[in-house]
C-alpha cells in the first residue's frame, strides 16, 4: 500500500503545565500511523510519555539534544492505530508551555516503521533552517521533519523543494512540520526559510 497523508491537528499551550492533551482529527483511519511533534518552551523539559485513550503505545523517534537547545523538539510515533483514538496526552518532565502536533498517514509499515533519524539545531540569525540529511533504506518511505523556534514573528515563507507542510503553529513557541513521501529512496532533509 502506498503511503498517503490523511490529516493533522496542532495546538499551542500558553499556560505552563506538565501534561498536555490534544484531540486527534475527527477523521481517523484504523491501522494508520500517528506522528506526534512536541515543542516545549522550556529548554529544561523533555517528554516522559505519550498515551492516548485507546491504549496505543507511542515510541520516541527523536529526543531533544543534550545539552538541550532553547528551541528543541521531540518526535514520537505509533503505527497501526485504533480508530477509537480520539485524544493524545503528553506527560512532560516538568511544567512548560509550548506546542504540539499530530499527523496521520496511511500505508506506513507496522513492522519496521523507523528506518533513519537525524537531528540538528537551528542556527541563531540564520535565514534557512533544516534537519540533518537522512537516506531511507527502502522505497515507499515517509520522511517527517518537525522544527521548533522561539520566535512567533518568524514565518516559514518557503518549504524545501520536496517538502509538504503537515502542521504549523503561530504562537510564541513556533512549530513547523514537513514531510516527504518517497517512491524511490533518496537523501532527504526537512527544510524551511
Amino acid at each position: 500500500m502506498a503511503i498517503a497523508f490523511i490529516n493533522s491537528t496542532a495546538m499551542s499551550f500558553g499556560t505552563a503545565a506538565s501534561t498536555w492533551s490534544i484531540p486527534t482529527h475527527s477523521s481517523r483511519a484504523g491501522g494508520a500511523a500517528f506522528v506526534v511533534g512536541i515543542g516545549p518552551a522550556s529548554s529544561a523539559v523533555t517528554v516522559s510519555t505519550i498515551t492516548d485513550n485507546a491504549g496505543n503505545v507511542y515510541l520516541k523517534a527523536i529526543a531533544r539534544a543534550t545539552p538541550k537547545p532553547a528551541a528543541g523538539a521531540e518526535l514520537w510515533y505509533v503505527t497501526n492505530i485504533s480508530s477509537a483514538s480520539t485524544r493524545i496526552s503528553v506527560t512532560l518532565s516538568a511544567n512548560s508551555s509550548g506546542s504540539m502536533a499530530v499527523g496521520q498517514w496511511s500505508g506506513v509499515s507496522t513492522g519496521n516503521a523507523l528506518d533513519q533519524t537525524g537531528s540538528s539545531a537551528i542556527t541563531e540569525n540564520s535565514t534557512t533552517h533544516g534537519a540533518s540529511q537522512i537516506t531511507p533504506s527502502a522505497a515507499n518511505s515517509l520522511v517527517v521533519g518537525f522544527f521548533r523556534t522561539n520566535q512567533s514573528t518568524m514565518s516559514p515563507t518557503r518549504l524545501g523543494a520536496s517538502d509538504t507542510s503537515w502542521c504549523s503553529t503561530l504562537q510564541a513557541v513556533r512549530t513547523v512540520g514537513v514531510y516527504q513521501i518517497q517512491g524511490a529512496a533518496s537523501t532527504a532533509s526537512g527544510q524551511w526559510t
